[in-house]
């Protein structure tokens, strides 16, 4: 959730629903792209049912590989480093309540 609050403060108005759309995209091919490189990974080190010997080599690989994204966090545009509170999101639903009737 954090991800596409981030996102919305940060698209141009409008194109909600595409960021959205391509933001879910993103999401479902890294999984499935994860899934794979740790099955090759898996397959590489020679873990099987029956052989553990670099299960422990395998779990620091996949644990640390989960942690680059946060090489990256300055990247992001200062869009998303402004105050959000939850009154934020109670206006957003009184103005679209007020609006519908």
């Amino acid at each position: 959730l954090p991800t596409l609050v981030l996102a919305a403060r940060i698209c141009p108005p409008g194109v909600e629903a595409v960021l959205f759309a391509t933001l879910m995209s993103i999401f479902n091919a890294s999984s499935t792209i994860g899934t794979e490189v740790g099955a090759l990974l898996t397959k590489y080190l020679g873990v099987t049912d029956s052989n553990f010997d670099n299960l422990g080599l395998l779990t620091i690989i996949c644990n640390v590989s989960s942690l680059w994204p946060l090489l990256l966090i300055g990247l992001l545009d200062e869009a998303g480093l402004g105050e959000y509170s939850e009154s934020d999101d109670d206006d957003a639903t009184a103005t679209t309540a007020s609006e519908t009737g």
